[in-house]
């Protein structure tokens, strides 16, 4: 649980830092292209992304 947590975590957090997403192209080669996030759109997966980073290290520490 806390493995999904954290890649979920720093997938959402990667996306709001770097404002960049992967698209995949039918030969699978992925492409960088960006998010065209907002401020807002922005602040809200740095909080859920964080969110989920302590969420993760809570549920490690306590061994679940």
């Amino acid at each position: 649980m806390s493995i999904l947590l954290i890649l979920l975590g720093a997938a959402l957090v990667a996306i709001a830092v770097f404002n960049r997403v992967p698209r995949f192209q039918p030969a699978w080669s992925p492409q960088l292209v960006p998010a065209r996030l907002t401020e807002a759109g922005r602040a809200t997966l740095t909080t859920v992304g964080g969110s989920a980073l302590i969420i993760a290290f809570f549920l490690a520490l306590s061994g679940v």
